[in-house]
């Protein structure tokens, strides 16, 4: 079993690396293999890039090493939150 979801769809999300700063959309999470054969979850990021400003670009990351990046999610909306059960709806 795979370990709890750290980051859903619709989650606004930024990631830092030495190539520059990504802030985007999680827009897909999916199942797929990695180098080493293994089955892990990859996140998908919508972001506005830059260099090619009529169209935005995504990024793909695997889920297994979010953890050494320097990944954050910035903003979620509220009804992720309480689909989630970390809060309460009003």
């Amino acid at each position: 079993m795979s370990t709890p979801k750290t980051v859903l769809i619709g989650d606004r999300v930024r990631y830092e690396s030495a190539a520059g700063t990504i802030r985007g959309e999680v827009v897909k999470i999916m199942q797929d293999r990695n180098a080493a054969g293994n089955m892990i979850d990859w996140i998908y990021v919508e972001y506005y890039n830059e260099k090619s400003p009529s169209k935005y670009s995504i990024a793909r990351l695997a889920d297994t090493s979010l953890e050494m990046m320097k990944f954050v999610v910035t903003f979620r909306d509220i009804d992720i939150q309480i689909a989630r059960g970390e809060k309460v709806a009003a």
